[in-house]
C-alpha cells in the first residue's frame, strides 16, 4: 500500500518555528510594537501597547491610528506613517522633537518619553506594511535632562568665569568641602584650601601630576587600598559618589574618614574636559554614629555588653555547639542584698556598687569569656570552651570574688553575694532563650535554697524543673486567653441575719480547662500569670464574659431582682486607665442595673498603690457600683488606710475565720475587724466559712455575711442561674 503523508520539510518546519519564535518574541517584547497594513488601518499591536495606552486590542483592530488616539492627529508619527506606506521611508522620532506622542502613561500616571522608528514591511506579495517601535526613554530622558542642566551650569559658568572668578575662589576657599579639578588625564589643575588640609599638600606641589598620588584612600574596615575614584569617573565619564568606608590617608598619614563624589567636566560639544572632586571629612559624624552602635549593643553604666549583644552571641555560640563537640555554659549571675545599697545609700550608691562589682567579675575571666549586664543587678556570662568541671570553677571563683568583695559609700561598708544559675550548652536546644531560661531558673533555685551559692542547671531536678514548669504556664495562659478557655463559676455570700433564704448574692470566681478537658483550679495559673504579667489579661476576660453572661441571661430572664456580682480586680489593673473606662462602658450599656455590680480588690493589691487604687475604685463607686476590700487583715496597717478607701463590704481574710471555733486569738482578730466595720458603716464578709460551728460565732459576733465551703461550693456560673430559673 503507498503511503499518502507526506513529510513537512526542513525549511517548513524552520519557518514554521521562526514563525512561533517571532511571535512570542512579539507578545514579549520589552518596546511597543504596532503594524498597520496599507490604509493605516491597525493590524496587530503586542501587550505592552495595551499595557501603557489602557485600549484593549480587540477594540482598536481595523481603526486608524488617530481614530484610536485622536491626540496625535497630524502628528510627526502620522507625516513618517505615510511616509512608510507610500515612499518606503523610515523614519525615527525622537522624544525632544516630537511634539505628538502615543498618550501613554506609567503606573503611577506619568505619561512615558518616546523615542519612535517608523518602518516599512514589504510583503511577497507586493503589499506592504508599516511596523511602529515605541522605546520608552522616560529613565533615559531624565539623566540626560540632568546631564543637560549640568552642561548648562557649565557652560553658564564658563561664560562668566572671567568677571567672577575672583569671587568664585572666595567662596570655593570658604567652603568646607575640599574640592579638586583635573583634566581628562586625571592631572590636577586646583585644589582649594580645605583639600589642601586634608591631603596634606599644597596646590603648587602637585599641580599637573596624577591625582591619585595625592588622593589614598583606604577601606574603613579592612584597610584595603580603594582606587581613586578620579579615574573611574573618566572611565564611565558619570557621576561616581560614595557615602561610606572611605578613609583619606593624608600627607602626614593623618586618616579621615571622608564622603566623596567625582562628576566629569563637558564643553558645550560634551567632548571631555576633566572632573571636580569634592570631599568632606565627616570624622567627628562617622564616629558619632559608631558611638550610637556601641551604646546599642553596651551598658552605659559598666560598658559591659548589654542584653541584646549577650542574645546575639549566645545564638552564635549556639550555632557552633552544633557543628562542634565542645563544651560551652552559660552563668546567670543576681547580686544578693544589692537592693539593701541602693535603698539605703540611694541610686548613685547602687550605680557605683555595679561599676566596682563588674571590675571584680572581669578580672575573673579570660579575654575571651564575655560578661554581659542582662539589667538591674543582673550579669550573663559566655563561657566558650569550656567544660562543666570548669564552668563550675569559673562560678565558684566569681561568686568568691564578689563575697570577698567591700563595697564602701560615704562612711557604711556592705558585704554583698551573688546566686549563680549554670547552664551548659549542648546545642540540641530548640533556641538560645531556652539556655538562658536553664540558667535563670538555676539562679532562682540558688537564691531559694539560701542565695550566695551555685546551682548547676539539671534537668531531672525537681525543683529547677519545677520552676521553669511555672515559666511554662506563660504559653499555655496565653493560649487559654486566646482560646476562651476558662470556666466562670460563683459561689454564694449569704446574708447570715436570713439563713434559710439562699441570698442572690455571689463572687465570681475562675477556673481554667486543660488541654484534656480537664478544670484547673486558679492556685495552679494565678500565681504564674501575677509573675509574667498576664494577670491584667485575664481580668479583661473575666469581666467582658461575666457581661456578657448577664446580658443573655436577662434577655431570657433568669437574673433576680436582688442580684449582687462580685468580681475580683488584680492590683495590676488598678492603674490601667484604659481597662477602667472599657468597665464603665459595659456598665453603661448593660441590661443589669450597676447596683448589681461589686468589684473586689484585695488588701495587699489596694495598699500597693494606694493613690491609684482609690482614684479606680472611687470612679466605680461614683457609677453606683458597691466595693468590697478582699483578704482584710492580711497587711502590715491594715486599719491606718481603710478610711482612705472607697469600700461597702470588708471581706475577712479567711486566714483568721478558719480557726476561729478553737483559736481564741483568731475569734478575737475577727471581731475586732467586724466592730471596726461595723463603726465606719461597712458590712462584713466572712471567708473560708467551712461548717456550723464558724458560722454561729459568725453570727453571734454580728458579722453580715459569710462565704465557703460550708454555705456554698464553687458551682458554674450557667448552672446557678438554671437552678434559680
Amino acid at each position: 500500500m503507498k503511503n499518502t503523508f507526506q513529510p513537512v520539510t526542513c525549511s517548513e518546519e524552520i519557518k514554521i518555528n521562526c514563525g512561533l519564535i517571532f511571535h512570542n518574541v512579539f507578545l514579549d517584547s520589552e518596546i511597543g510594537l504596532i503594524i498597520l497594513d496599507f490604509d493605516g488601518r491597525l493590524v496587530n499591536w503586542n501587550p505592552w501597547v495595551t499595557k501603557y495606552s489602557q485600549i484593549d486590542l480587540d477594540e482598536a483592530i481595523g481603526r486608524k491610528l488617530a481614530e484610536i488616539f485622536p491626540e496625535m492627529k497630524s502628528s510627526s508619527v502620522e507625516r513618517a506613517i505615510a511616509s512608510a506606506l507610500t515612499s518606503n521611508m523610515s523614519s525615527v522620532i525622537s522624544n525632544t522633537l516630537n511634539r505628538k506622542p502615543f498618550p501613554l502613561t506609567n503606573s503611577t500616571g506619568s505619561a512615558l518619553k518616546q523615542q519612535i522608528k517608523v518602518k516599512p514591511i514589504n510583503q511577497d506579495n507586493q503589499k506592504r506594511y508599516c511596523l511602529i517601535q515605541i522605546n520608552d526613554v522616560t529613565a533615559a530622558y531624565s539623566r540626560e535632562k540632568q546631564l543637560i542642566e549640568q552642561a548648562r551650569r557649565t557652560k553658564i559658568i564658563s561664560e562668566k568665569l572671567a568677571q567672577e572668578k575672583e569671587r568664585a575662589q572666595v567662596t570655593l576657599d570658604s567652603i568646607a568641602d575640599g574640592v579638586i579639578t583635573t583634566d581628562d588625564k586625571g592631572n590636577v589643575l586646583s585644589m582649594n584650601p580645605v583639600a589642601e588640609m586634608l591631603t596634606g599638600y599644597f596646590e603648587e606641589d602637585v599641580q599637573y601630576r596624577q591625582v591619585d598620588h595625592f588622593f589614598k584612600l583606604v577601606h574603613e574596615e579592612t584597610g584595603i587600598s580603594i582606587a581613586c575614584p578620579v579615574k573611574q569617573c573618566l572611565q564611565a565619564r558619570n557621576i561616581i559618589a560614595n557615602d561610606h568606608e572611605h578613609i583619606l590617608i593624608s600627607n602626614i598619614n593623618t586618616r579621615y574618614s571622608i564622603t566623596d563624589s567625582v562628576a566629569p567636566i563637558n564643553d558645550d560639544d560634551g567632548n571631555l574636559l576633566g572632573t571636580v572632586l569634592v570631599f568632606r571629612d565627616v570624622t567627628h559624624s562617622r564616629a558619632l554614629s559608631a558611638e550610637l552602635n556601641w551604646q546599642a549593643l553596651h551598658d552605659p553604666l559598666t560598658g559591659l555588653a548589654n542584653r541584646r549583644q549577650f542574645e546575639v552571641s549566645m545564638k552564635e555560640l549556639l550555632g557552633k555547639a552544633r557543628l562542634d563537640d565542645l563544651k560551652h555554659h552559660l552563668l546567670y549571675l543576681d547580686l544578693d542584698q544589692f537592693k539593701v545599697v541602693n535603698d539605703t545609700c540611694g541610686h548613685d550608691a547602687g550605680d557605683e556598687l555595679l561599676k566596682q562589682v563588674t571590675g571584680a567579675l572581669e578580672r575573673k575571666l579570660r579575654k575571651a569569656d564575655l560578661l554581659a549586664r542582662l539589667g538591674g543587678d543582673e550579669f550573663g556570662v559566655l563561657l566558650e570552651s569550656c567544660d562543666a568541671e570548669n564552668a563550675l570553677a569559673v562560678a565558684n571563683n566569681l561568686r568568691q570574688a564578689v563575697e570577698d568583695f567591700r563595697f564602701g559609700w560615704q562612711t557604711q561598708s556592705f558585704k554583698i553575694g551573688v546566686s549563680i544559675g549554670v547552664a551548659e550548652i549542648t546545642g540540641e536546644e530548640g533556641k538560645a532563650s531556652e539556655i538562658l531560661s536553664a540558667a535563670d531558673a538555676a539562679c532562682y533555685m540558688a537564691k531559694e535554697a539560701g542565695r550566695n551559692r551555685v546551682h548547676f542547671h539539671e534537668f531531672d531536678v525537681s525543683g529547677s524543673s519545677a520552676h521553669q514548669q511555672e515559666m511554662q504556664w506563660i504559653s499555655r495562659l496565653q493560649a487559654a486567653l486566646d482560646g476562651d478557655c476558662f470556666e466562670l463559676y460563683l459561689q454564694r455570700i449569704q446574708n447570715v441575719n436570713s439563713q434559710n433564704v439562699p441570698s442572690a448574692h455571689y463572687e465570681v470566681l475562675l477556673r481554667m480547662i486543660g488541654e484534656e478537658g480537664e478544670i484547673i483550679p486558679p492556685g495552679a495559673f494565678l500565681p504564674a500569670a501575677e509573675r509574667f504579667n498576664l494577670v491584667s489579661s485575664i481580668d479583661h476576660w473575666v469581666v467582658e464574659n461575666v457581661f456578657k453572661k448577664l446580658t443573655v441571661l436577662k434577655e431570657k430572664r433568669c437574673i433576680p431582682d436582688d442580684l449582687m456580682i462580685a468580681i475580683n480586680l488584680s492590683g495590676a489593673s488598678m492603674g490601667n486607665d484604659l481597662f477602667l473606662k472599657r468597665i464603665t462602658t459595659l456598665l453603661d450599656l448593660s441590661p443589669i442595673p450597676i447596683s448589681s455590680f461589686c468589684f473586689e480588690v484585695t488588701e495587699t493589691a489596694a495598699i500597693s498603690n494606694l493613690s491609684k487604687a482609690t482614684e479606680f475604685l472611687s470612679k466605680l463607686r461614683s457609677k453606683g457600683c458597691k466595693i468590697a476590700l478582699d483578704d482584710f487583715g492580711s497587711g502590715l496597717s491594715s486599719f491606718a488606710y481603710l478610711k482612705d478607701l472607697p469600700v461597702d463590704y470588708l471581706k475577712i481574710d479567711g486566714y483568721f475565720v478558719k480557726d476561729i471555733a478553737v483559736d481564741g486569738i483568731d475569734k478575737a482578730f475577727v471581731e475586732s475587724i467586724n466592730q471596726i466595720g461595723q463603726v465606719m458603716g461597712l458590712e462584713t464578709i466572712a471567708e473560708f466559712v467551712e461548717n456550723g460551728a464558724i458560722l454561729k460565732i459568725l453570727t453571734d459576733i454580728g458579722v453580715n455575711y459569710a462565704q465557703g465551703y460550708g454555705i456554698h461550693k464553687p458551682t458554674p456560673f450557667d448552672d446557678v442561674f438554671q437552678s434559680l430559673n
